[in-house]
């Protein structure tokens, strides 16, 4: 519910909304989920509420310039992670294919 009370109406005049304490309210969420996934906390529950974020201010995000930057920053990082956890789940599948291949 509070994601959604965010909302801001996007046919409004972009340069009156830079102030408006909903545009900072959503940068300020964009900074903590890049500082969330950077830090790698809450890996699961932080990818859960940026789906439900983009789901509800997806369009806002797009129309406005300085939350588009803030959200490729925001995908640059969470990319990286996720190679980084990928790397760990590949490794960990060889060695569980390893284990399980071998006779004792």
């Amino acid at each position: 519910m509070e994601l959604r009370m965010l909302q801001i109406i996007d046919d409004e005049n972009l340069e009156d909304l830079d102030g408006k304490p909903e545009m900072i309210s959503i940068e300020l969420l964009l900074d903590y989920f890049v500082c969330e996934i950077s830090y790698k906390n809450n890996f699961e529950f932080i990818q859960a509420v940026i789906r439900l974020f983009l789901k509800i201010h997806g369009e806002t995000i797009r129309r406005h310039p300085k939350l588009q930057g803030k959200a490729k920053k925001l995908l640059e990082i969470q990319s990286d992670v996720w190679q980084k956890i990928d790397t760990m789940f590949q490794r960990t599948r060889c060695m569980v294919t390893f284990l399980s291949n071998s006779q004792f």
